[in-house]
């Protein structure tokens, strides 16, 4: 290190955060590293974002911060998961309630099941609302090799996607049919049963083209607990060009997830969890003339869970032996319509209406044997101003009905101003909601104290009722989220180096949780389950901070990334958990290209002690470093790569409770195409 660079290390570490201590560090001292370096070396355009304003945008015009990660950034991860993948952006927390369920989460750990967050693929929601909510059973189906890219909207956005578009929004956007024929075959094989296996099959021609793709995920989870994984996927892709200006799309689908559960008490006694799900969807877009678009979508989705338990033991005298049963399931229904046009050059808007029906059957969780029915309605629509070259306004908004919680208004207003083409500054509000879900609104889950070897409980049994574990009184009303932020976008092209910086204020109200309370009944024997948890709103957090990301090439063949995030939460009420949100959490990415073909990569993640919601427990500085090393390789017209990845190479560390630890693990990949 020059003496230059030493000074300016020891300056920068004396008097600022590391994070932003080591980004400035890049920055200074980069240009005498970058010479030689051309400009065309590194950046092309701007990417060009989907799914913020429902209108096509480059980076620097989104009301709002993006991250987009490609298909060859999730490849060089090493990640066996989507919530992995997802560690890379700034503010995202990643933990694992235990080795079968892995969630990843934007700011805060107020929930394992992903409830706040939304996710897209391809225009379908993955959000499931039979229970407390998830997003993360339907990450784990997703098939990675077959994803083109992610979007991160770094915020919410219920003024373009609606209720539960609240603390995070992911619209993962699928390979076209076209650009996979061709036959691949991928291989995986390691610690801890690792056996994943991947094939996919494309075909066409410039009208219409096809992918079949299958998957199979296993592993046993971590050491010392029931928490086997198998994930089994069978997904097809068609697209379709009828005429010159029409596209039609047609996915289908099927999986399975099994996973282990349960810690051996009685309680919770071991047990294993099954999902399963089959869905439809068709898109079409029409192209009316350069200036004009309309696009209908359609969609389809069954999903049940099953997940049976016999409780068994003594509470507080009183002798229990129960049968506890989760399981249900629920049909979803959308029709969506969108009609974007260019009015002129300083005029665009987007407006549209979805339709969305929920049909679920859970007589065990609802104590009735009718399917329990939900419609939601939406209008949305977004106008952008360009008034001047420089500046930019964008207004967008979401009118819901909602069956029972009625009806909510979401908005949002931004504006950007482009001090240059390369450097973007923006500020913007917005209000989201997160509506409750049918177990928040209808939950009727009643225990009955069952006879020796008695193996169902029957609903509407004459067996005595001992208790309840939730009975909801339906009257608790939407989350919301009032967020503020500022923001900057800017392209250092002279030395190589992209950033992105967002300051933000994010007050949520109206913060659903749990909460027992006695029931007075004298037709029921005296228990502790008379203590019956009912869901209310409480004053949510308070949270404000920054976060950035820097994407750095100082060299051709060297990619350096840095992502982080500073909070500091305020709690709004005592809802049993405490330091939700960590003061500080950091992703380093470096990707290598060395000689021969062969590829290097590390990531190493770490953060601030906080503590998941639901029953986690406070951890200390989790912090993880995963290495891959590829090597890609041609025997005729076949293509190949190898790799070998190790995650958490400087040894395990504790994630969600004190008493489970992700551990060391290696795997190797052989991946073919033909």
């Amino acid at each position: 290190m020059s003496e230059y660079s030493f000074r300016v290390a020891r300056f920068l570490r004396r008097y600022l955060p590391p994070g932003v201590a080591s980004a400035l560090f890049v920055f200074l001292v980069a240009p005498a590293a970058a010479q030689g370096v051309s400009e065309k070396d590194y950046f092309g355009d701007l990417p060009v974002v989907l799914s913020v304003s429902r209108l096509a945008q480059p980076l620097n015009e989104v009301p709002g911060s993006v991250t987009v990660i490609d298909r060859e950034l999730i490849r060089r991860s090493g990640a066996r998961e989507v919530a992995e993948v997802l560690r890379l952006v700034p503010g995202f927390l990643f933990t694992s309630r235990n080795g079968a369920n892995p969630q990843a989460s934007y700011h805060s750990g107020m929930d394992v099941f992903g409830s706040r967050m939304q996710v897209y693929v391809d225009g379908r929601s993955l959000y499931s609302s039979s229970l407390f909510g998830d997003t993360h059973l339907g990450l784990r189906g997703l098939i990675l090799d077959d994803i083109e890219r992610i979007e991160v909207l770094r915020g919410s956005n219920s003024a373009s996607y609606g209720a539960n578009a609240f603390l995070g929004v992911v619209n993962i956007v699928t390979r076209h049919a076209a650009d996979s024929h061709g036959a691949m075959l991928s291989v995986s094989s390691g610690d801890m049963g690792i056996n994943d296996n991947v094939a996919r099959l494309g075909w066409g021609d410039e009208k219409a083209s096809f992918r079949i793709s299958s998957s199979r995920r296993v592993d046993r989870g971590f050491e010392g607990i029931y928490d086997d994984s198998h994930v089994s996927r069978l997904q097809f892709r068609g697209d379709f060009v009828p005429t010159r200006d029409d596209e039609i799309m047609v996915q289908l689908g099927a999986g399975e997830l099994a996973r282990g559960e349960g810690v051996g008490i009685a309680g919770n006694p071991f047990r294993t969890v099954g999902q399963s799900d089959v869905y439809l969807m068709l898109r079409w877009q029409r192209q009316r003339g350069p200036n004009e678009q309309l696009a209908l979508r359609a969609s389809y989705e069954r999903e049940t869970l099953s997940d049976r338990a016999l409780l068994t033991g003594t509470l507080g005298g009183f002798p229990v032996s129960a049968f506890n049963d989760s399981g249900s399931s629920v049909e979803r229904r959308e029709l969506g319509l969108q009609h974007s046009i260019v009015l002129n050059p300083a005029l665009r808007i987007a407006w549209g209406g979805e339709w969305r029906h929920e049909l679920l059957s859970g007589p065990a969780l609802y104590a009735t044997t009718e399917e329990i029915s939900l419609h939601q309605w939406r209008g949305f629509g977004t106008v952008e101003w360009r008034p001047h070259p420089q500046w930019l306004f964008q207004a967008s908004g979401m009118q819901e009905g909602h069956s029972y919680t009625g009806s909510a208004f979401s908005p949002r207003i931004a504006a950007s101003f482009h001090l240059t083409p390369d450097h973007t500054f923006r500020a913007g509000v917005t209000k989201s909601q997160r509506a409750p879900t049918f177990y928040e609104l209808r939950a009727d889950t009643r225990l009955f104290n069952l006879s020796p070897g008695h193996p169902l409980v029957p609903v509407g049994s004459q067996i005595p009722v001992i208790g309840w574990l939730y009975k909801s009184s339906g009257t608790v009303k939407p989350e919301t989220l009032i967020s503020h932020e500022i923001g900057y976008l800017g392209n250092f092209r002279e030395v190589n180096l992209k950033v992105d910086v967002r300051g933000f204020v994010e007050r949520m109200n109206q913060r659903i949780t749990s909460q027992g309370q006695a029931i007075a009944n004298p037709a029921l024997p005296a228990s502790p389950y008379n203590d019956v948890k009912d869901f209310i709103n409480l004053p949510g957090p308070h949270l404000h901070g920054f976060e950035y990301q820097f994407d750095w090439q100082p060299f051709a063949e060297t990619r350096l990334m840095l992502a982080e995030a500073h909070i500091r939460s305020k709690q709004g009420a005592t809802v049993g958990e405490t330091q939700e949100a960590p003061l500080r959490n950091t992703a380093l990415t470096w990707l290598q290209q060395l000689p021969g073909g062969i590829e290097f990569s590390a990531i190493s993640t770490a953060s601030t002690p906080f503590k998941w919601a639901g029953g986690g427990d406070l951890i200390n500085t989790p912090r993880r470093l995963d290495i891959r090393i590829g090597k890609t390789f041609a025997v005729g017209a076949t293509r190949g790569e190898a790799s070998f990845t190790v995650q958490a190479i400087n040894g395990g560390h504790q994630i969600y409770k004190l008493n489970q630890r992700f551990n060391r693990r290696a795997f190797a990949t052989l991946r073919l195409d033909f």
